[in-house]
């Protein structure tokens, strides 16, 4: 499964080098934006389909916690991984209140990288498979009350007992 990702940090270098490296692990992606701050990522959010944010903390304008909060106040699904260089439990404690799927410390290895991105992926299809489920099973049910209501009316309309 391939997956649009927004990168969002407020140094060029990190941004580029963490699209070089998604790159070179072979992470599946189809398209991967690029934000400088909360409020351009926002614009992104609203202009192209993204399903995973990977953002930065400190952040000139607007922090990466409050844009994960701005986001989801826009799209419930979108995934969150934060990559910071600072390893407070304040932000860590937010971000896993938030829903943060992984909060990453720079520097970042390759391993922690591709083993965050593996975990998610596999979040993103158990969660995918549970919404599908319960989809079907509310398709089934309705289907199942149609029927039993055509039942009901038939047997209203024809009954000649």
């Amino acid at each position: 499964m391939r997956h649009n990702l927004l990168i969002v940090d407020d140094e060029e270098l990190i941004r580029q080098g963490l699209r070089a490296r998604l790159e070179y692990l072979e992470i599946n992606t189809d398209e991967i934006f690029e934000a400088e701050n909360g409020r351009k990522a926002l614009e992104s959010v609203k202009n192209h389909s993204i399903d995973i944010v990977i953002t930065d903390i400190r952040m000139p304008d607007m922090d990466g916690l409050t844009l994960i909060q701005e986001i989801k106040k826009l799209q419930k699904n979108m995934q969150f991984v934060v990559l910071s260089g600072y390893a407070e439990f304040s932000y860590a404690e937010t971000a896993i209140r938030l829903g943060v799927k992984a909060y990453l410390l720079k520097p970042l290895s390759n391993e922690e990288l591709k083993k965050a991105f593996e975990k998610l992926y596999q979040d993103m299809e158990r969660d995918s498979q549970i919404r599908s489920a319960m989809w079907m099973q509310g398709r089934m049910n309705r289907e199942k009350q149609e029927y039993h209501q055509e039942k009901a009316i038939n047997t209203l309309l024809f009954d000649t007992s």
